[in-house]
């Protein structure tokens, strides 16, 4: 039965939401200081020691920021830093970018508690409501709080709505984060996790001074210390503070590489701070999050309806498989792990190329994968097989603009895009 499903069930339309002027558009999809392979170094007996044996202090001895003379903390204008993004598509409206590097740690203390004060009175409504909610369908806690690392490696608690099963969530992410699927989101856990909205509370963090609204994600000791012995130059954004909003967890997907978002992140650490450009990510994440949970709710009332008008991504962004002889099948149906190809009976798996697909906007992506099992073949030719991307950029691509797994997706779905296109298509008609 799923198999035929499979050959008639069209796939989720990616999620809309409310347009921004392209103030911020951070489309780093081509950049190469993502792109490139990883250069993992090997790990020496000692240092394996020392990783498993991971202690704050000892973290926060190795982790020292340069003099304020370096850093661009004392005002002085720095002569290192690398806008961000470099894309040069579309140039004709002014671009900002986002950095997490201050020119006054003063200044932009002042600024980031303003804003957290100015959000967390404003969203203090929806504050109580989940709280409430949470005290009915789960009881006490409410909140979650665990160690994160800090600027210079201090160690302080982030607070969110917990959202899991606190003692069996523990025991699961001890030395890892939370897998997929494992089923351990409290009654109204998954919708606060799909939505960000367990993420509320902290703006108190950024009030208190432990964060900043923008910068990279807190991570645990644990996490750090894998990543730092596996990921070069990981620690580096330990030498500011960790952000409420991260740009790496509002393009990027939960699966995308780590080592990705830390390229991203590394990149960020070395670039100043634009407080235009920062004000516009932050409001651009919460009317994403905002439309992500309106969107949320419709399809929780009104499912079944949603089914029934669902569009096939395939055919959305006119996909084809291109295998690496040069040979282009169309791509007639796909999910994360299959494909329905048009006219494919006569393909030889294993088989690599590529997946392109066409923006409604009129740009091109492609992500290398490879065909490995033949799960299906009907009798007009389609053909149905398993497929995975075969490197982490690919697969980044792939999560980022055909499943639109981010907090912001790609410009091109923002709603008043779709509106454009809309008007555009009834106009010329």
């Amino acid at each position: 039965m799923r198999q035929i499903l499979l050959f008639f069930w069209r796939g989720v339309p990616p999620l809309g939401s409310l347009s921004l002027p392209r103030i911020f558009p951070m489309d780093f999809s081509t950049n190469n200081d993502l792109k490139r392979s990883n250069s993992y170094s090997s790990i020496d007996e000692t240092s394996s020691r020392r990783f498993s044996n991971f202690n704050a202090s000892q973290y926060r001895t190795d982790l020292t920021s340069p003099p304020a003379s370096e850093t661009g903390f004392a005002g002085a204008p720095s002569t290192q830093t690398t806008a961000w993004p470099a894309s040069g598509r579309r140039g004709s409206k002014p671009r900002f970018s986002v950095g997490f590097r201050p020119r006054s740690r003063f200044v932009y203390r002042a600024y980031n508690f303003a804003i957290a004060m100015t959000l967390f009175l404003m969203v203090l409504p929806l504050f109580l409501v989940i709280t409430a909610l949470l005290a009915l369908t789960q009881g006490a806690p409410i909140f979650y709080r665990g160690p994160r690392i800090g600027e210079n490696g201090k160690l302080f608690d982030v607070y969110k709505f917990r959202s899991l099963d606190t003692a069996k969530a523990a025991k699961l992410t001890k030395d890892k984060v939370l897998p997929k699927g494992t089923g351990l989101e409290t009654p109204m856990g998954l919708f606060l996790r799909e939505t960000r909205l367990d993420e509320i509370p902290q703006l108190l963090n950024v009030i208190k001074g432990d964060m900043n609204m923008c910068g990279p994600r807190p991570v645990r000791p644990e996490i750090a210390a894998q990543y730092s012995a596996t990921i070069p130059d990981y620690e580096r954004r330990f030498r500011v503070k960790p952000g409420m909003i991260g740009p790496a967890q509002a393009f990027m997907s939960h699966g995308t590489s780590k080592a990705i978002r830390s390229r991203l992140n590394n990149k960020l650490c070395r670039t100043e701070v634009s407080y235009l450009g920062e004000i516009s990510l932050v409001f651009l994440v919460g009317a994403c999050v905002l439309a992500r949970t309106v969107a949320r709710i419709g399809s929780l009332a009104f499912g079944k309806r949603a089914e029934r008008a669902e569009v096939a991504r395939a055919r959305v962004y006119d996909m084809r498989f291109v295998s690496d002889d040069g040979q282009s099948r169309a791509v007639f149906w796909v999910d994360e792990d299959q494909l329905i190809l048009d006219q494919g009976n006569a393909l030889n798996v294993p088989l690599s190329g590529r997946l392109t697909m066409l923006l409604p906007d009129g740009q091109t992506r492609s992500a290398a994968v490879e065909l490995s099992t033949v799960q299906a073949i009907a009798p007009n030719g389609r053909i149905q097989v398993a497929y995975a991307a075969k490197t982490e950029f690919s697969a980044h691509i792939l999560s980022r603009y055909l499943f639109q797994a981010v907090v912001v997706p790609h410009r091109s779905e923002f709603l008043l895009a779709k509106m454009r296109r809309a008007f555009a298509r009834s106009k010329a008609a």
